[in-house]
């Protein structure tokens, strides 16, 4: 009798958990005038046809109402291919579905610099039917958008002789209004000052109402680079806040991800990524090389067995290629370095793929047993596969000496072309992408600077494409960026919150502040944050209240953004969450002077 009760509970919870996720008949006729209702899950059965239906949005829609309900767990990611499009969700992006059916709109914004059909991806996850167990369904949605000058002429298109009559009588009525208001303000002046005599009134003015009044409008000449004496002469910002439009509302129990615990089997993992070290012809051009380690890059010749299986005897010998970026250990190196490597190599293995994370993509050995050593002929390399410029520290501090075109090169010979302000940002926005989906599966980078960054031109983007990558042999090509403590551990101390270095604590909180300098050093070409100070005193120097110094060219609000990052309080500072959304809206205005 108890076991029969206990299956009924069990069979009335899964009914009563079901998901339901759709687009009703009434949001459907508003957007797409037609009248069904669009379901893409139905009592927990997932409608294939539905999912892989693509959803057009007219230019004149600017969001689509979603409905649905079952108490699980939710996380929501938008993905938009295009920065002329920006997709923005009305709700948290991780939460609660509502036991009853309600409804949450994701909005799509036009930033009006081209015409044409752009591509999002709406991926929810929800914790159905256990956390283990769950269901993921990927939308495609495609956003018909018209270039500002455009719509404008269409606009002025619509307007009829009787509209311009009233248009007329209007302007006619405000005019009047006007005067007549500053007539009346005139006269109390006048009768005020008889009677009194008015104070002095302060007015606080922000230095830069135009986010663009220090950046030229014209991309190409924009350098955003920093003078020796520039950087010198201002280097550190007061306690003072800076002004800022952005209004992030700090909570006293803030949204706060700690790490997960994450056990990376290492000898499973080489063995799943080992690929012949054969198959891998490195090249002559060197990226970065420490005392242990080096970077470079090689060509990875993949057969068509690889992906097709098997061949005839004809095609035995074709073979793809793809360029590749590695990591290895030189002959200085012992096991030691060896393990510790490894085991920062593979922080991201078990973390599905993002393309905004640059994760292993191949481990070439002449052996593929850890077990056996004494097989290893050589160091492992750690493969990444990457066509562009390479390290992006490295990139940038080759921006900001002017080596470009044809003295900076990645293997292909594309030159480096000049950073303006919306790249920047852009390439702040990829890496804030990467951070937000490690933090999604309990993941808390510790390390976020430019070194620990891929950076590349793909042909069909407008903008930069950036990585974040893991810190593997970090410490070995950017000595000045770690110090030690005492510990024998040496950390970026100078990217560090104040409470990572006190108390060794890492949070998703602390990988904000880690982000701000990240961001400060793509607005300064990879300038050394702090470089005056002691690394034993930066503790005590942030409690005192210094801060990284506005960047040359940098707005206003733009650094009001950076300065929000390193408050020293945590609950202070905005969430990963409130940064995207803070960043997408100031390249959406930044957008408008472009």
């Amino acid at each position: 009798m108890k076991w029969a009760i206990q299956q009924i509970l069990f069979f009335s919870h899964l009914v009563h958990s079901m998901i339901n996720l759709f687009i009703s008949k009434t949001e459907m006729d508003r957007t797409l005038g037609l009248d069904v209702q669009l379901n893409y899950i139905e009592n927990g059965i997932i409608n294939l046809y539905s999912v892989k239906f693509p959803y057009r949005i007219n230019n004149s829609i600017s969001y689509v109402q979603f409905s649905w309900n079952t108490k699980v767990h939710y996380t929501i990611r938008l993905i938009s291919y295009d920065s002329a499009v920006m997709p923005l969700l009305q709700i948290p992006s991780s939460g609660k579905v509502p036991l009853k059916l309600e409804t949450f709109n994701i909005e799509y914004r036009c930033a009006g610099i081209k015409t044409g059909k752009f591509d999002i991806q709406v991926n929810f996850n929800f914790d159905w039917p256990s956390d283990t167990n769950q269901t993921n369904v990927s939308l495609k949605h495609e956003k018909l958008c018209t270039a500002r000058a455009l719509r404008r002429a269409y606009s002025v298109a619509l307007i009829s002789a009787e509209n311009i009559f009233y248009l007329v009588i209007g302007c006619v009525g405000a005019v009047v209004l006007v005067i007549a208001l500053i007539i009346l303000v005139y006269y109390r002046s006048i009768k005020k000052s008889s009677h009194s005599v008015t104070e002095p009134v302060q007015l606080l003015i922000p230095k830069s109402q135009n986010p663009t009044e220090k950046i030229s409008a014209n991309v190409s000449e924009t350098h955003l680079m920093i003078s020796e004496s520039a950087a010198k002469a201002a280097v550190y910002a007061g306690p003072n806040k800076p002004y800022s439009s952005f209004n992030f509302r700090p909570s006293n129990v803030p949204v706060i991800i700690y790490e997960k615990s994450h056990v990376i089997n290492i000898k499973k993992a080489f063995k799943g990524l080992y690929v012949d070290r054969n198959f891998f012809k490195i090249l002559s051009v060197e990226e970065l090389e420490g005392t242990f380690g080096e970077m470079k890059w090689a060509i990875w010749k993949k057969d068509v067995e690889h992906f097709i299986g098997d061949v005839d005897d004809q095609e035995d010998n074709v073979c793809f290629e793809e360029r590749v970026i590695l990591k290895t250990l030189k002959l200085t190196a012992d096991q030691r370095h060896l393990k510790k490597f490894l085991e920062e190599a593979l922080a991201f293995f078990s973390v599905e793929r993002h393309e905004n994370l640059a994760q292993v993509a191949a481990i070439a050995s002449s052996c593929d047993d850890l077990n056996d050593p004494e097989q290893i002929i050589d160091f492992p390399l750690i493969c990444y596969s990457h066509d562009g410029f390479g390290n992006l520290k490295k990139f940038l501090i080759n921006c900001r000496n002017g080596q470009k075109n044809a003295q900076f090169k990645n293997p292909d010979g594309n030159g480096i072309q000049t950073l303006g302000a919306h790249e920047l940002v852009s390439m702040a926005l990829q890496i804030l992408n990467a951070v937000i989906y490690l933090h999604n599966f309990g993941i808390i980078h510790k390390d976020i600077a430019t070194r620990n960054c891929l950076v590349s031109r793909v042909h069909n983007r407008d903008n930069l494409f950036v990585q974040i990558c893991d810190s593997a042999l970090s410490k070995d090509f950017f000595p000045d960026d770690y110090h030690c403590l005492g510990d024998n551990e040496n950390r970026p101390m100078k990217w560090m919150a104040h409470e990572s270095l006190v108390h060794n604590s890492f949070n998703s909180s602390t990988d904000v502040w880690s982000f701000g300098v990240t961001l400060w050093e793509l607005l300064t070409c990879a300038q050394q944050p702090y470089p005056d100070i002691d690394p034993d005193e930066m503790a005590v120097v942030l409690e005192r209240g210094k801060r990284l110094s506005q960047p040359y060219s940098c707005p206003d609000e733009l650094y009001g953004l950076l300065y929000c990052c390193w408050q020293l309080d945590y609950r202070d500072r905005p969430t990963t969450q409130q940064l995207l959304i803070a960043l997408q809206e100031f390249n959406l205005e930044l957008l408008q002077y472009i």
